[in-house]
């Protein structure tokens, strides 16, 4: 029996935020609440490698930080946003035999997040004990390669329905079967057709 695998992102889609914005914000505050100035100095300077680098570059700064930490409640932050969560009814479908959360957010929190859904994997940004290159963060085509190679661990070639909000995700548009855009701008919807995608919308 063919197996059906649903694939959705995490940031602007299941949820309505940037979690990874919320997440930095969250650990700000809370160094300042328990007076943990060290940390705070910290991770400002890593948050400030953005005037310099990317964005992908900054992120694995801050994971650096936190690599080795047990005193972030993940569980809190997740609480602080939870009210941000939208409700696709497509998760309740049961005729999915697999379901992929797959996110460039970290999965320090983005894995609790995938458990409490129900969905079967978390494929989000891993902290590698090693040197920043390119595929680090878990975005685009380096998404993709890791949705690829999970299925492909399962015997499976196909994505059946993708559930997304962003253009980031045009790799995995153009292997989907079906694509389901959240609330897209005009801006998406001119370049989906300029890239001659078919996509169903919920606004």
């Amino acid at each position: 029996m063919k197996r059906k695998v649903l694939v959705v992102d995490l940031d602007g889609t299941l949820f309505k935020i940037n979690t990874f914005h919320y997440f930095i914000k969250y650990l700000c505050v809370k160094c300042v609440l328990s007076l943990n100035f060290r940390l705070l100095y910290r991770l400002l300077l890593a948050l400030s490698s953005r005037l310099f680098r990317s964005h992908a570059e900054m992120k694995y700064q801050v994971l650096k930080l936190l690599q080795h930490r047990t005193d972030i409640d993940y569980l809190d932050f997740l609480n602080s946003i939870y009210s941000k969560k939208r409700e696709l009814n497509i998760l309740n479908d049961e005729t999915f035999h697999i379901k992929i959360l797959a996110t460039a957010a970290p999965t320090c929190y983005a894995n609790i997040i995938a458990k409490k859904e129900h969905f079967d994997i978390c494929l989000g940004t891993d902290f590698l004990d090693s040197n920043f290159n390119s595929t680090f963060e878990n975005s685009k085509k380096t998404k993709k390669e890791n949705v690829i190679n999970f299925l492909k661990d399962k015997k499976l070639n196909e994505i059946d329905t993708l559930v997304t909000d962003h253009i980031d995700d045009l790799p995995l548009m153009k292997l989907a079967k079906r694509t389901i855009i959240i609330k897209p701008s005009e801006n998406l919807l001119n370049q989906l057709k300029q890239f001659s995608i078919s996509f169903e919308v919920i606004a």
